[in-house]
């Protein structure tokens, strides 16, 4: 198997601002449908949206 290098910290942070945000689209849409489960959809799109944004640059 092929080495993975490692995640660069602009790359982490990156992921991580995704998750917070979809937390929160999460939050929001779950609490103005009162369906909760909407948390889970919104981690998900926050995960996608860090995934596909363009990397940062060094």
């Amino acid at each position: 198997m092929a080495e993975r290098e490692p995640m660069s910290p602009a790359r982490r942070r990156q992921l991580i601002v995704g998750i917070v945000v979809g937390v929160i689209i999460g939050v929001v849409v779950s609490l103005w449908t009162g369906f909760w489960l909407w948390l889970g959809a919104g981690v998900v799109v926050g995960l996608a949206t860090g995934a596909i944004m363009k990397p940062p640059g060094e």
